[in-house]
């Protein structure tokens, strides 16, 4: 039984621990409704840091400048990126 209780509590302990990795914080400021990229030009201060889905919720667009939503948290670029795949043409 401790086994079971002990393979169930590691198992909780790392799902949790996955889901904060998988998180994308955003930036937004108390006058815009976009949300930004840590590093864009356009918020050098008073930026508050919140996650995507969060910022989403709450009505936030993407910024045009940065492209807030095309940068994927750090888990995420280990994996390839999908390559388009040339279009076939009727004869």
């Amino acid at each position: 039984m401790k086994k079971n209780q002990f393979v169930l509590t590691a198992v909780l302990f790392l799902a949790l621990c996955f889901s904060k990795l998988t998180a994308q914080t955003v930036y937004i400021t108390d006058a815009g409704k976009k949300y930004h990229a840590k590093n864009c030009s356009l918020v050098k201060t008073g930026k508050k840091g919140i996650e995507l889905s969060e910022a989403k919720k709450s009505g936030y667009e993407p910024c045009k400048i940065c492209k807030a939503e095309d940068i994927r948290p750090e888990a995420d670029k280990t994996k390839a990126e999908p390559k388009d795949k040339p279009k076939k043409t009727a004869k």
